[in-house]
């Protein structure tokens, strides 16, 4: 595993939270605020807001569901592969970090012992250059 696969979290989380903001802004576009009862024939070149909006809000949400069940994927695997680490300090620092989404600041407070957030990144990147080495040789 990579640091890169480690924070495809970050990347998917922030890609739903686009797409509920898109599904929002599209929502508020399409806002109706009174409906208009008339006889009266319509002007030319007007259009049902709803209408047009409807088929677009509808495919963002099949691609937020989509993304959704990435990021639940990818945080499945994710899980397993931290829980499977057997220090116990690089598996706190590895799920406070890229699943808890914290900053490496953040991290090092949680796991104290005079811990910094660069001394916590690196603990990290030594592990995993170490596995994957050893990966790589088997």
């Amino acid at each position: 595993m990579t640091i890169q696969e480690l924070s495809q979290l970050f990347c998917l989380e922030e890609l739903i939270n686009r797409q509920k903001e898109m599904v929002d802004r599209l929502r508020e576009s399409a806002d109706v605020k009174s409906p208009s009862f008339s006889d009266m024939p319509k002007a030319p070149g007007a259009h049902d807001r709803i209408g047009d909006v409807v088929p677009d809000i509808a495919d963002l949400c099949a691609e937020m569901q989509e993304t959704l069940a990435e990021y639940t994927a990818a945080r499945e695997r994710i899980l397993r592969y931290i829980n499977r680490i057997p220090n116990a300090r690089i598996k706190l620092i590895m799920i406070l970090r890229f699943v808890d989404r914290l900053p490496w600041e953040s991290v090092a407070d949680q796991v104290g012992g005079g811990e910094t957030g660069g001394s916590a990144r690196m603990a990290v990147v030594r592990y995993l250059e170490r596995e994957n080495s050893y990966a790589a040789d088997s």
